[in-house]
Parts: C-alpha cells; structure tokens; sequence
C-alpha cells in the first residue's frame, strides 16, 4: 500500500445519467493521445484497493486527520489513515437519509427515496461476490462518534468528465469499451441511479474505478437500460451467477432490505435472460468477450 496522489474528485449529485452505447466512442476532431504514466502514478494492483489487505487497513488504522471535501450533498470527509507506518487516505461517509413517499427531481420522481452510506458498503461487497473489481475497498466504520463508510481512497489520474473535457482518447479502445460494459451492467444490477462522469474514475492505465453507490439497490424490477447491454463479459456472467439469496443476507443484510436483494435478483435474472438470448441471436463470439 502506498500513498496516493492528492486528486480531490468532485461528487456532484446529478439524476442518472445512463451514458447511451454510441458514447463508448468519444466522437470529436483531433482527440489527444493518452498520456503515458508519469513516474508517480504508480498503479494500485486490485489486491491493493479490494480485499482482505485493504479492509484491514481500513479497519485497524489511526486516524490521523479528517478534513471536508467540500464537494457534494452527502458531505464526505477525507480522511488520512496511518497503519504500522504506512499511511493512506479514505472517504467517510455518514449520510443515511430516507424519504418514504415520492420525492420529485427536476426530470423524475422516485418512490421511497434513500441516499446512505450504508449501500456503500453493499456495493463493494457485491463486487467482491461478482468479481468486478472495479469498486475500492469499502467496510463500516465508527470515526468522531459517527458510524459511516470508509472507502480506499482512489489512486486515479483524472474523472470520466475531465477525461472528456480534455479530448483525451483511451490508448486501447477495445478495452475501454470492454470495462465500460462492465460498469453498464453493475449500474443496472445494482439500480445505481446516481452515475455520472465525476464519479467514474480513470487509472493511470486506464482502468476504472467507480465510486459513490450511496443512491443505489432501489427495488425496482426492471433494467433501466437493456439497450446498453450489447455485449457482455464471460466472467462477470459466471460472477452475477454465484449472487444467491441467503448469501447476500449474510453478507449484505445488514446494510440492504430483504426487498432490495429480492430485487436485484430480479434484476440479475433479466441479465441473465438478455445473455441468453444475445447468444442466440449473435453466437457466443459476437456476444460474449
């Protein structure tokens, strides 16, 4: 574990912002090469920011110093950690908000809205079920007589929006349209409705790391977007298989509603039936990666 560079990412509250397939494509006139890795951007293997290490760090280290982020409505903190010498940043979060009825946005309404730190953890904890590896470390935590999330602070070289911003094109296109596919389908999965560009984080390799799931596991029963799903990874088809109820209780239950994980088996079951028939259309060459 290492220390990271010191890249404060904006978390913006937007609606959702379901990026459509066209978009895997940056289309604009004389995009810009990625540039190569400095020295510094040392990159984080996914044993680093996920898993047993990570956790225990997360879990057992001295808090050295808290400060605001200044950025967002759930008012995140960032946090500097020190473990057996070795120091690290987080985020702790401790928002936990629920609003029963419907609450009005400017271009929808949502039933029984929840933001909360608490789908923070489950989000990691179906990543580590699914084998995603795309969200950090996250687990719970009692910081300055609060209980929150704290999540591994992110070692990225910029945000999707800045990305954009700069005209910088991915130096492999095949696998930024492969991890993106990735992050479509664990949206869904999970009915994240608060994706947007300054929460999709880029390595210094151009991976991804995703953050902010506090707006996620609604208990709709229906994709939002199936038309995204134009492909689909083999290994996270195998990975969504293993989700099984009195798993998720056991490993989700304290921070999900039973209705949020019969939901999003729901939802995993019309991915499942979406492979299925993309197979059959395309064959598993064209439709499976």
């Amino acid at each position: 574990m290492r220390s990271i560079l010191r890249l404060a990412v904006a978390t913006v509250v937007a609606t959702a912002v379901w990026l459509p397939t066209d978009n895997l494509r940056l289309r604009a006139q004389a995009p810009v090469q990625a540039p190569a890795p400095a020295a510094s951007d040392a990159i984080e293997t996914w044993e680093q920011y996920q898993g047993p290490a990570a956790e225990k760090f997360l879990k057992d280290a001295r808090v050295r110093s808290m400060r605001a982020l200044g950025t967002g409505v759930t008012l995140p903190q960032k946090a500097e950690l020190v473990l057996d010498g070795v120091t690290h940043n987080a985020v702790f979060k401790i928002i936990d908000e629920r609003k029963p009825g419907i609450t009005q946005f400017n271009n929808r309404a949502e039933m029984n809205f929840q933001d909360s730190w608490q789908l923070e953890v489950a989000a990691y904890n179906v990543d580590r079920i699914i084998g995603l590896k795309l969200v950090p470390a996250t687990i719970e935590r009692y910081i300055n007589n609060n209980v929150g999330s704290l999540q591994w602070w992110v070692q990225s070289r910029m945000a999707e929006a800045d990305r954009r911003k700069q005209n910088i094109e991915p130096p492999d296109r095949e696998a930024w349209d492969r991890v993106w596919l990735k992050m479509y389908l664990f949206d869904q999965l999970i009915a994240n409705v608060d994706r947007h560009m300054n929460n999709i984080l880029i390595t210094a390799d151009f991976d991804l790391r995703l953050i902010d799931h506090s707006r996620s596991f609604r208990t709709t029963k229906e994709l939002s977007d199936p038309k995204l799903f134009t492909r689909f990874s083999r290994d996270l088809v195998e990975g969504i298989k293993k989700l099984e109820y009195q798993d998720l209780r056991k490993k989700t239950g304290k921070y999900i509603m039973d209705d949020q994980i019969r939901s999003m088996l729901v939802r995993r079951d019309l991915i499942l039936k979406l492979v299925s028939e993309r197979v059959a259309a395309l064959g598993e060459a064209k439709a499976l990666y």
